[in-house]
């Protein structure tokens, strides 16, 4: 990407940049820990990491995972000592902030990321649920060739082989 492709920031809009969800949420220790959380979903998260990235202190991260874990949001695996966190993929809160991140990012840089992972999502998880694998709508057929509609004489036949 070069310069002359690169969008003009306002001061205002530069002011909420870096922070998460452009500042949406405000600047909490909980926007910073979701936002590094969604932005690798993948990752097993140790409470020391995510100390080191926010820059915020132990209690304050401690306090957020605690209230994320009880939210759905993540997991605690691990042990008391020594805990681990992960995402849970499956929850709709994680998609639901997964595609708001993209909508940030589209509407700051003007791509289509949300409608590439909205369609992605439906294609993966909706579909299914949503759409029928088969439609009829004749109300004058069979199944059986050999049987013949007693109310009128023409008829459809559907070969089960087909």
């Amino acid at each position: 990407m070069t310069d002359k492709s690169l969008p003009v920031l306002s001061a205002e809009e530069e002011m909420y940049l870096n922070k998460p969800y452009g500042g949406l949420f405000g600047d909490t220790v909980m926007a910073k820990v979701v936002e590094e959380l969604i932005a690798d979903p993948t990752m097993d998260y140790r409470p020391k990491y995510l100390e080191d990235v926010t820059k915020k202190s132990e209690k304050s991260i401690h306090d957020a995972l605690k209230k994320l874990v009880i939210l759905g949001l993540i997991e605690k695996c691990g042990d008391e000592k020594h805990p681990i966190y992960r995402v849970i993929v499956k929850s709709k809160k994680f998609a639901g902030l997964s595609f708001l991140a993209y909508a940030m990012l589209d509407d700051r840089e003007g791509t289509d990321c949300m409608d590439m992972a909205v369609s992605d999502y439906y294609n993966s998880v909706l579909r299914e649920k949503y759409e029928p694998k088969a439609i009829a709508n004749y109300d004058k057929w069979s199944l059986n060739p050999e049987i013949k509609s007693t109310d009128d004489e023409e008829y459809e036949t559907i070969s089960a082989s087909a």
